[in-house]
């Protein structure tokens, strides 16, 4: 039992306890910005900061315009791109600060909370990976916050505030819209605060949500509604029959990416909060936190019995959670003990996924290392470029992929313009909306192949764009004598034409 005055129990209450934890968890993940690989969607995501726009095809702007600031000041480098992620990472750590100390006024709640949330494989994921998932967890948790705020005080600009973290939410990631039946929920059903619905600060704020999504919509209604088309009636024309697998599938990724201790917290919340909810026994604060938490799972839990659910589409349901399951552990007479135990297996396990990333070319079954034997690809790229040019011709880069194609383009020289299968006639995703920056025709275009799943293609294929490919390079890489990786680069001569741009029609699934 920890008892008052123990080591454990004392280490909330030392000076600065809790902007040292803060600051550790955000010097850790400066380390790993400096040294954790690039991943091609993460390259993919750096591609559009090259080309601004209102929006773009798979997601909102958020993550790009935060990738293009970092870039800006630290280069077009590894560090500068996944700087964006720990910034947006110090961003919500601050606000959950915030939000167990205005809900609960108890430092110890908030040091263990903190603990915990920084132990989780996802949070560390999104605090180091540049992806739409980071600002949309910052934004969501202010959000959560400010609705907080407003029904417990009043005021007005705590509206104000709440609506402009939801439009945040939507710049961050389509998925923010959960925010909006989150809050009627908590509306609705707490009988304290129901009389909101019937006051105009609640619409006023989803207006200024709207107001801050506008340049979203104004992007969209340029481009024939395809980005909101593709993730909403694209995914909802995917789903199929009853497929339990998706959901056993879903249930084993969260179950690593919260740590097993971490998700047992998690379920066990979600179980006593939905027997309070039901019986009308939770408080306001529980409520609205068991509810940010519940609402996001229960829409992609129905999704995964008949669709696949990405790994990381959970992750800002999962704070509010881990709030409430901590605060009830520190509730019980040996919780504190057991809490700390649970951590130490989380960052075991912390420490055995970044090892993982920092060996050098890893082998590893079912193409999951994608990260390895880039650099010396776009290197030998490079060459063949040059020899078409030392030729008095002219090149570009494409390969069947975007990922490849981003992560190509940040390895090149000058990180010139790639393109990807949209050269022979297929639908690209973002690639799409690129800009072309010169007439291809008559050029040679230099193809990347890999041995990957999402790296082949039948060069039977390129018959009708080029009149011959033929091989010019092959990259083998290797490590603790196993295969990683082969990249096949080709000369591809005489282009006939980049093929006219169609309607959005059938795209391959992002992430």
């Amino acid at each position: 039992m920890s008892t008052p005055g123990s080591p454990l129990e004392a280490l909330h209450a030392r000076p600065h306890a809790i902007a040292l934890l803060i600051a550790a968890f955000t010097l850790l993940r400066l380390v790993l910005a400096a040294t954790v690989p690039l991943l091609p969607q993460e390259a993919y995501y750096w591609s559009w900061s090259r080309h601004l726009d209102w929006s773009y095809f798979d997601h909102p702007p958020l993550a790009t315009y935060s990738i293009a600031a970092t870039t800006a000041v630290f280069g077009q480098t590894v560090f500068g791109i996944k700087l964006a992620s720990v910034l947006w990472s110090l961003g919500w750590n601050l606000v959950w600060l915030r939000l167990v100390l205005d809900m609960y006024g108890d430092r110890r709640l908030a040091f263990w909370s903190l603990a915990a949330l920084n132990s989780t494989l996802i949070y560390e994921m999104f605090g180091v990976a540049p992806t739409p998932d980071a600002p949309l967890v910052f934004a969501w948790s202010a959000a959560v916050w400010a609705v907080w705020k407003a029904t417990q005080t009043g005021l007005a600009r705590w509206w104000i505030a709440a609506g402009a973290a939801i439009g945040l939410s939507w710049l961050g990631k389509y998925s923010g819209v959960l925010l909006l039946p989150v809050v009627f929920l908590y509306l609705l059903t707490s009988p304290r605060q129901r009389r909101w619905l019937l006051a105009p600060q609640p619409w006023l704020a989803a207006l200024l949500a709207l107001l801050v999504f506008a340049p979203v919509l104004w992007w969209n209604a340029q481009h024939d509604w395809v980005s909101l088309a593709f993730q909403s009636s694209r995914r909802v024309g995917d789903m199929t029959g009853f497929r339990p697998r998706y959901f056993a599938m879903l249930v084993g990724t969260q179950f690593l990416l919260l740590t097993p201790y971490i998700f047992v917290i998690v379920v066990a919340t979600l179980w006593r909060g939905g027997r309070g909810w039901f019986a009308g026994q939770q408080d306001d604060r529980s409520l609205l936190l068991w509810l940010s938490g519940a609402v996001p799972i229960a829409v992609f839990t129905l999704v995964s019995l008949r669709s696949l659910v990405k790994i990381n589409w959970l992750g800002p349901a999962y704070f509010s959670l881990v709030i409430l399951g901590v605060h009830h552990l520190l509730q019980q007479a040996d919780g504190l003990r057991r809490l700390v135990r649970g951590l130490i297996g989380s960052a075991l396990l912390l420490l055995a996924a970044g090892a993982v990333f920092l060996i050098p070319n890893l082998p590893i079954a079912g193409d999951l290392n994608t990260w390895s034997g880039w650099r010396e690809a776009a290197a030998r790229v490079a060459k063949v470029e040059q020899q078409v040019r030392a030729e008095g011709g002219h090149a570009f880069v494409f390969s069947p992929n975007y990922k490849i194609s981003s992560l190509i383009r940040f390895y090149l020289p000058g990180q010139p313009r790639t393109y990807a299968q949209d050269i022979f006639g297929q639908k690209a995703l973002q690639f799409d909306y690129f800009p072309l920056e010169s007439n291809l025709a008559g050029q040679t275009g230099i193809l990347v192949l890999s041995d990957q799943n999402q790296g082949e293609l039948d060069l039977a294929r390129l018959k009708p764009y080029f009149d011959r490919c033929d091989l010019a390079d092959s990259v083998q890489t290797e490590a603790l004598g196993k295969h990683t990786r082969r990249v096949d680069i080709y000369r591809c001569t005489n282009y006939r034409g980049h093929p006219p741009r169609k309607a959005a029609g059938e795209q391959p699934v992002a992430d």
